[in-house]
């Protein structure tokens, strides 16, 4: 497996996403998530790399918010917002975390299309 942040195309198992965060954290791994476009990437170190990696491919970076799957406190995984890629004043957003219900729900519903977290 080589060691490149993916884009996902299908759904992957939460197996598939364990051997993907074992290249980088282990316990965790990051990702971010393009909203409109219904797109998701995982890995790298930071957030901002799957950020770039959206933008620079079709996403707008108003769409896109940065996440985090653990796996210490949940084998199948607990999701969560906590991204410095989260943090755009210019779009009411002050803090690493989402403060809008309607995007976290967006995101969610992104993320959960493209990984089965159960």
């Amino acid at each position: 497996m080589d060691t490149k942040i993916k884009i996902l195309d299908k759904k992957w198992s939460i197996d598939e996403v364990k051997t993907l965060a074992d290249l980088w954290y282990g316990s965790m791994i990051k990702g971010a998530v393009d909203i409109e476009g219904s797109r998701v990437a995982l890995g790298g170190d930071y957030h901002i790399e799957d950020s770039e990696l959206l933008t620079n491919t079709g996403s707008t970076f108003e769409n896109v918010w940065g996440f985090n799957i653990r796996f210490e406190e949940n084998p199948e995984g607990i999701l969560e917002f906590d991204s410095m890629v989260n943090i755009k004043p210019n779009f009411g957003n002050l803090s690493r975390s989402i403060n809008n219900k309607e995007i976290i729900e967006k995101a969610t519903e992104v993320i959960y299309k493209f990984i089965d977290l159960k």
